[in-house]
């Protein structure tokens, strides 16, 4: 039951987090580019739940992603469940601190995303996706995703639901 709660709370915050990124954090964008809030809530969420819980996350946010957005549909889904899985096996094994963890992860998932992005529009031949030759968007993305993802851990482990999964070891 708890697995079901978590999952409902993730899928809840990354769809307020994908509402947001469409509509508010377009005015701070730099060159285009906007934060992926709901790529940081799925690291979080991933490492402190696990990989089923981050892959259903991704997998359910991505969907409505793509709904939101010009992309074909399962691109996003794809990206987002397999970065949620990747994250979810090291739950329990990463030592999360408060500052250079989550800007180090977020990083690394914002990569992740890029390549994986740039390897779909190959295969399937989108032409329009972002970081296709990995440009300065995706830097970009990448600085303030790590800028913000310290904050965001922090508000997200007030979340007693999150809290949890340390203390059951799940």
């Amino acid at each position: 039951m708890n697995k079901v709660r978590a999952s409902l709370l993730a899928l809840l915050l990354l769809c307020i987090a994908i509402l947001l990124q469409s509509t508010i954090l377009g005015r701070i964008a730099i060159a285009s580019v906007r934060p992926d809030i709901a790529l940081i809530i799925l690291v979080f969420v991933s490492l402190r739940r696990g990989s089923m819980v981050g892959q259903i996350s991704g997998f359910a946010s991505g969907i409505l992603e793509d709904f939101m957005s010009v992309s074909p549909l399962g691109f996003h889904p794809l990206m987002r469940a397999v970065i949620g899985y990747i994250y979810g096996r090291f739950s329990g094994t990463v030592f999360v601190d408060p500052f250079l963890m989550p800007m180090i992860l977020t990083a690394v998932a914002t990569l992740l995303k890029g390549l994986l992005s740039g390897l779909v529009s190959t295969l399937f031949g989108i032409t329009s996706s972002g970081f296709l030759y990995f440009a300065g968007r995706l830097w970009i993305e990448m600085g303030y995703n790590a800028v913000l993802s310290p904050f965001l851990f922090a508000a997200l482990n007030l979340i007693k639901t999150f809290r949890q999964a340390e203390k059951e070891g799940t």
